[in-house]
């Protein structure tokens, strides 16, 4: 047996007295409140009801066949039917409004008690309903006795009564049981009596007990009492079987009793104690029972017993036995089934269950689908009990039940069922329905509301719907409408063309009749053109004026359609889903657009994701442009083109509601803001179209594991932002590079915090997993840098090859925008060519800026922390005091005044910064040209001041005529001399090495060359030299323009050999050739006046150029010396 369980309570109706009842066979719970409405849940999970409007307040409800009794304030019992809420007419008339209602099982006889302390019993066959008087206050509750010859009643005057309904005034018997009120609501108890099936026993609650009392001599039997009830019981109902009773009271306690045995089955809390205002048995004979609170909460409690005690019925009433007896476990293990009596009732088990658990259906009457309908004589049934060897024919063919597909719709619409709806509610507007076709309302007073969100599109819009629009579509441009087809008037389109000029108003709108037997099933607007999808698999594409552009084949049955900008989205079935879920598929079309460097749409369609028997609840796209779902379950999700157009998710609305029935209404997105914007709906999943409801914005974030801690949050930003990044990087417009800026800073800095949190918990595998994944090799440097500082060598050097990796990978893959963007570049060569230059210079400023202040504080943070624990520790702090004043005497000692700064150190240094090298040496060949091959050793940077001497005496130079790699300035060889505290085998391999680095050097461009020429590319300095090649190939451009001969030249530059492409790609980039006939003098000059006592003065003036140079000139004299 399975366990009890109180499911979690939903919100059904407003605060205040609330009635539920069920209908006959079960299915559906009926449930009425003071906000004057009656609503139908197929269960407690039912998130699509139905909700009938009747009066002001409804007091009390109750189901009998097809219809629905309710008592309103207006102090009538009105019926309505159960599936569209209209009205059948009036049942009985009171002069108080009515407090509660019992009806017989076949309908016949309905009862009504009410505040005006009177009883009415209705017939069909009576013209005048019969009144029973004689309680002295309002009526509590009334309960028919099964076999019709009683009535019972309680009332607010404490007294209980048993009637005969044969007549008006004889009573057969009276208790005063009850505390004496003089108002209903003013009541401590509702005292709702109950007789048993069996008809023998009617049941009162009484205090924190119930009283049984017997027929006919009335007197009292037994009381069921329960030890952990001491509140008043308020409420008793049985079950259809008769051997179970429960009762509730005032403070939210539910109990079952054993009938028989009068033993308490259960004991369940209400989660809030708050008092229960109905309770009901499934008259099914399912094990669950119904209940509501004041609040206006209802639950249901399932598995109440250990099975379901279907009512026995036979052929008195007309209806046949179930075709199946029930099987218990032995029947299962001998392979066929027995007689069971009914004293074997505790060992049943509930066929419906075992069914639904091996996916078989019954129909709403319980008949078993799987079978052939001849099992329901007694032969046949009989026969079904028996284990079936052998056949002799062939079975009948078996069905089942499908899933049925899900029907269209038109995202952010409410059901076309409810009286006033939301047409469609999106970014531009809100389009509102009064009076909606399938309200059953007069469809004459039906009308139209459009709202602008802003209204400088367009001012607010009011018409009448004569021709009974059920669709709608809302964009800056236009308003669309479509109608169902009826009878014999066909689908129809309607757009308000806001955009249209000339021509009067009869121009801004235009109508069309779809083709006989071809219904509308959704619209969508973009800009410029209009689309329709028809229940033909046919998608038809209008202009915005109402040209016809397309007729398109979907690939299946059309869901839903949606529009942003030029692309539209289509959602069709692909199938039948398994095990009862939904299979779509979603395409994504550009409608007439030309291509070029935008999002490529998706031209086929691709598997569309649901979450686990759900359906598609909204479809659309974000404010960028992405395809956005939300199904059933709350999950927002959104396209990932990164990986092959598959879905990520990026929301799960239900983390942010409180109750199981609450849920989102999602209305857009927007990426750049990473939030959702949406409508809480509290027991619906729809809003209310009064009042207006306000809009909740909801925080993107991706269901990551442990995304609450600190690693987790890290991990999400990254990823959201790097989603983020990947819509604008696609997207062309100029105006998204500051947002892409503020993006791919946001990404290094989770990036780097990633790698820090990595590197404090010695995980350092980890650490390099988060540096292959950084977007460049800067912020790779950085964590190169901050490794260093936490003295984990080996990680830093694991990470300058990772560093180097990526240099490589963004080199090649500059190099391949480069010939991939030559010919479109020259075109507007003037115009871009210099910004696009300054551009890429200020950025890597700017880089470099947001990595020194990424820099500095992670070493503000670790200051911090290492402060904190100081102050922590008293012992750390003298340590801390006394290793900085060593530190002071150590620093005068050893002054730069004092220090010599050509004395070799006697300890052999190592390169502990061999990853940080790799990124400074990228980042100053990349000042002197974008596309340097060659990758210099570099030397640690001078101080400000030393900077600004250097720059005042190469402007200095410049302005004298001379080259400042010919003469280089006393600071260059100040600055250098910090690192003659090389080893000594450091600089024997610097001295080496020097003359061929020097000689690789390129020569820096001059400030007159860049201020006033500009670079020419590769593919331009080809064809100067290569001209008239190109004019044999291309004998119509003899024009004298360079821009005509381009496109050829850019063909023939492509098969030309890499070596030539190489050398033109570095004269373009400044890099030139070495001048070896310079170099012959110079080294025969040096041969020939090695002698000479000019020799010293010249190597002087020669090793100048660089640190370097200068102290392998050192170390070579002071040999020569010894």
């Amino acid at each position: 047996m399975a366990p009890q369980k109180m499911r979690p309570m939903r919100y059904a109706h407003f605060e205040g007295h609330t009635d539920i009842c069920y209908t006959d066979d079960g299915r559906y719970i009926v449930t009425c409140g003071s906000d004057g409405e009656v609503r139908v849940f197929e269960g407690l999970d039912d998130d699509d009801f139905k909700t009938h409007l009747v009066a002001e307040c409804a007091s009390a409800v109750v189901c009998t066949g097809t219809r629905i009794l309710v008592g309103t304030d207006n102090n009538l019992v009105q019926a309505i039917t159960l599936e569209e809420g209209a009205s059948d007419g009036i049942i009985i008339r009171f002069t108080a409004p009515p407090t509660h209602l019992a009806v017989s099982k076949d309908g016949y006889c309905v009862v009504g008690g009410a505040s005006d302390m009177t009883i009415r019993v209705h017939g069909p066959a009576d013209y005048n309903d019969r009144v029973l008087t004689g309680h002295k206050a309002p009526i509590l509750s009334v309960a028919l006795d099964p076999k019709g010859e009683y009535l019972a009643s309680s009332s607010c005057d404490g007294t209980v009564k048993i009637w005969q309904l044969g007549t008006t005034s004889i009573i057969s018997a009276s208790w005063n049981l009850l505390p004496a009120t003089n108002s209903f609501s003013a009541s401590s108890t509702l005292c709702r009596m109950a007789w048993l099936p069996s008809g023998e026993t009617v049941c009162v609650p009484v205090g924190s007990a119930v009283n049984l009392y017997s027929r006919n001599d009335w007197q009292l039997m037994y009381q069921l009492t329960d030890e952990a009830v001491t509140e008043t019981l308020s409420i008793v109902t049985a079950s259809p079987c008769g051997k179970f009773l429960a009762a509730s009271s005032t403070k939210g306690d539910i109990v079952v009793w054993d009938v028989a045995t009068k033993g308490t089955v259960i004991v369940e809390k209400h989660p809030k104690a708050l008092n229960i205002s109905g309770l009901k048995w499934n008259p099914s004979g399912k094990s669950e029972i119904a209940f509501v609170d004041i609040n206006g909460q209802f639950g249901t409690i399932e598995n109440v017993v250990e099975v379901d005690y279907r009512p026995k019925v036979g052929k008195e009433n007309g209806i046949s036995a179930a075709p199946f007896p029930p099987l218990t476990s032995e029947d299962y293990q001998d392979g066929g089934a027995t007689n069971q009596t009914e004293d074997e009732d505790d060992d049943e088990y509930s066929i419906a269950k075992i069914k639904s658990q091996l996916g078989f259906a019954d129909d709403e009457a319980g008949t078993f689908l799987g079978v052939a309908g001849g099992l329901h004589n007694e032969d046949s049934r009989s026969s079904a009990t028996q284990p079936t060897t052998t056949t002799t024919a062939a079975p009948p063919p078996q069905t089942l039940r499908l899933p049925e597909p899900q029907r269209p719709f038109q995202p952010g619409m409410s059901p076309e069922h409810l009286i006033d709806r939301y047409m469609v509610w999106n970014n531009v507007g809100i389009v509102r329905q009064y009076n909606t076709p399938d309200s059953k309302v007069n469809e004459d007073d039906g009308s139209i509301e459009v709202e602008f969100h802003d209204t400088s599109v367009h001012h607010a819009l009011h018409f009448g719907n004569p021709s009974l629009f059920t669709m709608a579509a809302l964009s800056s441009q236009a308003l669309i409408l479509a109608s169902e087809a009826r009878e014999e008037v066909p689908s129809k389109l309607s757009v308000h063309h806001f955009a249209a000029w000339g021509g009067g108003g009869s121009n801004k709108e235009w109508h069309l009749d779809l083709t006989s037997g071809e219904e509308a099933v959704s619209v969508a607007a973009g800009v410029g053109f209009v689309a329709l999808a028809t229940d033909r698999h046919t998608l038809r594409l209008f202009s915005s004026a109402g040209v016809q552009r397309e007729v398109l084949c979907a690939a299946g049955k059309v869901v839903c359609i949606a529009a942003h900008q030029d692309l539209l989205m289509v959602v069709c079935h692909s199938g039948m889903g398994v095990s009862g879920e939904q299979s779509m598929s979603i395409q994504v079309l550009r409608i007439g657009g030309k291509g070029g460097k935008g999002r490529h749409p998706l031209p086929f369609p691709t598997p569309l994701p649901l979450s686990p028997r759900s359906y598609l609840a909204w479809a659309g796209f974000t404010d960028e442009g992405t395809p956005l779902t939300m199904d059933s379950t709350g999950i927002v999700r959104m396209m990932h083109y990164k990986y092959g157009y598959t879905w990520t998710i990026v929301l799960d609305s239900k983390m942010h509601t409180r109750g199981k029935s609450d849920h989102y209404f999602l209305i857009g997105a927007s990426e750049r803001q990473s939030n959702v914007r949406c409508i809480l709906c509290k027991g619906s999943r729809f809003p209310p179209v009064l009042p207006k409801p306000h809009v909740s914005i909801l925080n993107m974030k991706i269901p990551l594991c442990e995304g609450e801690t600190e690693k987790g949050e890290l991990e999400e930003a990254c990823m959201r932002s790097s989603l983020l990044l990947q819509t604008l990087t696609d997207s062309s417009a100029e105006e998204e590079e500051e947002a892409k800026h503020k993006i791919e800073r946001s990404v290094k800095e989770a990036m780097i915090k990633l790698f820090a949190l990595a590197c404090r918990g010695d995980l350092d595998a980890r650490a390099l997993d988060v540096c292959q994944l950084m977007p460049s090799h800067q912020t790779v440097g950085l964590a190169i840098k901050y490794a260093a500082k936490l003295r984990k060598l080996h990680l830093a050097d694991k990470l300058g090859e990772v560093a180097a990796a990526k240099m490589k990978e963004e080199e090649r893959e500059r190099e391949r925008e480069l010939e991939e963007e030559d010919v479109y570049r020259y075109n507007s060569w003037d115009t871009q060519a210099r910004g696009n230059g300054t551009g890429f210079e200020n950025e890597n400023e700017e880089s470099l800026q947001q990595d020194e202040d990424m820099e500095e504080q992670l070493e503000e943070e670790d200051e911090e922390r290492e402060r904190q624990r100081r102050q922590d520790n008293p012992l750390l702090m003298a340590a801390a005091r006394k290793r900085s004043e060593n530190t002071f005497t150590t620093s005068l000692l050893l002054s730069p005044a004092t220090k010599n700064p050509f004395r070799r150190s006697n300890t052999l240094t190592t390169n502990t910064k061999k990853g940080i090298d790799v990124i400074d040496r990228f980042r100053k060949s990349q000042k002197k040209s974008e596309s340097s091959p060659v990758l210099r050793p570099v030397v640690r940077k001078p101080q400000n001041k030393q900077q600004q001497l250097l720059g005042n005496k190469c402007k200095a130079s410049q302005e004298e005529g001379t080259s400042t790699t010919q003469t280089p300035p006393e600071s260059s060889t100040q600055a250098t001399g910090k690192e003659n505290q090389l080893s000594g085998q450091s600089i024997t391999t610097a001295t080496q090495n020097n003359t061929q680095m020097t000689v690789e050097e390129p020569e820096p461009p001059t400030t007159t060359t860049t201020a006033t020429a500009k670079k020419p590319s590769a593919l331009l300095l080809w064809l100067r030299d290569h001209r008239e090649e190109v004019l044999k190939r291309y004998p119509g451009g003899d024009s004298g323009e360079e821009s005509d001969l381009v496109p050829t030249a850019a063909m023939m530059f492509k098969d030309v050999d890499a070596s030539v492409k190489q050398k033109y790609k570095n004269l373009a980039a400044g890099i030139t050739p070495i001048n070896t006939e310079e170099s012959d003098k110079k080294r025969k000059l040096e041969d020939e006046d090695k002698d000479s006592p000019d020799h010293k003065k010249k190597s002087q003036n020669i090793v100048k150029a660089s640190g370097l140079s200068k102290l392998s000139s050192f170390k070579f004299s002071k040999a020569s010396q010894d």
